[in-house]
């Protein structure tokens, strides 16, 4: 019994001394090798200054479509393995448009992220093709008998119409109903005079509004036409939807896993 205590107390203080020889300095951080690009026939991946300290993991990323279809990732099906810990961002969804590129920075925080390597996988990942699911919807008088309507699983109300002699803009909101994703293009849209001559949506900056069950957004139509043909103010026209509206079931694909391994000649002089 008398060499126990002693032997206990040892033990004790060693364990102490352990624990605080392990303590981490919230600032120091580490840094981690670049790894290759991910890569297939529909995204590619490239990666930047992946680092880390205590209390969060980052890294930048810059996803570029490949596609000319709409490319979504879930956020919260993006997951980050630290120590033996999952966890994912706390952001909004990833929308990639057809043949483009954004950049984002995935960053988790949590008690310890400070270790010598990590790993990020990439699920939720989604295409929705932009040639199918077509809605029929009728066509809306300018200026309007009524302000709103309901075509298939979309709310749509007229909030603000602005008519001059050679331009109108038509701005409404739309809530989907659906289960599937909603895409609504107002770039595909005309305006019919009496006459029966059609004129197509006049901005170039017009892009398709993109929605999930039960959410809500605004989009513009925007009409020109020489005054010598027709005065707007004056005008009875048509809003000709054509496919404007869309249901897309959404198509999922692989993207995979990437693993992430400290750089130590890199963090042991980034943090003198």
């Amino acid at each position: 019994m008398t060499m126990t205590r002693p032997l206990l107390l040892a033990t004790a203080l060693l364990t102490a001394c352990a624990l605080h020889a392990q303590k981490v300095d919230p600032r120091h951080t580490n840094f981690y090798r670049v790894p290759a690009p991910v890569e297939n026939e529909v995204i590619r991946i490239e990666f930047k200054d992946p680092v880390a300290q205590l209390a969060m993991c980052k890294v930048r990323v810059e996803l570029t479509n490949k596609t000319s279809d709409i490319l979504i990732i879930k956020a919260s099906e993006i997951v980050f393995t630290v120590g033996g810990a999952t966890y994912s961002p706390k952001d909004r969804d990833f929308v990639i448009r057809p043949n483009d590129r954004i950049n984002r920075t995935l960053e988790i925080t949590g008690g310890n992220m400070h270790h010598d390597a990590f790993s990020v996988k990439f699920g939720g990942a989604n295409r929705l093709s932009r040639s199918e699911g077509a809605l029929k919807v009728p066509d809306f008088d300018v200026p309007p008998s009524k302000n709103s309507f309901t075509a298939g699983n979309f709310e749509v109300n007229l909030v603000n119409m602005d008519k001059e002699t050679a331009k109108t803009a038509l701005k409404f909101k739309v809530v989907y109903r659906g289960s599937k994703v909603a895409l609504v293009d107002p770039s595909r849209t005309a305006l019919r005079i009496e006459s029966g001559q059609e004129f197509a949506n006049a901005s170039s900056k017009s892009k398709e509004v993109i929605l999930q069950q039960g959410e809500d957004d605004a989009f513009t139509v925007y009409g020109e036409i020489p005054g010598k043909i027709v005065d707007m103010q004056f005008a009875n026209m048509k809003l000709v939807w054509n496919d404007a509206f869309r249901e897309v079931t959404p198509k999922p694909f692989k993207i995979g896993t990437v693993d992430f391994t400290i750089d130590p000649g890199l963090t042991e002089g980034k943090n003198r």
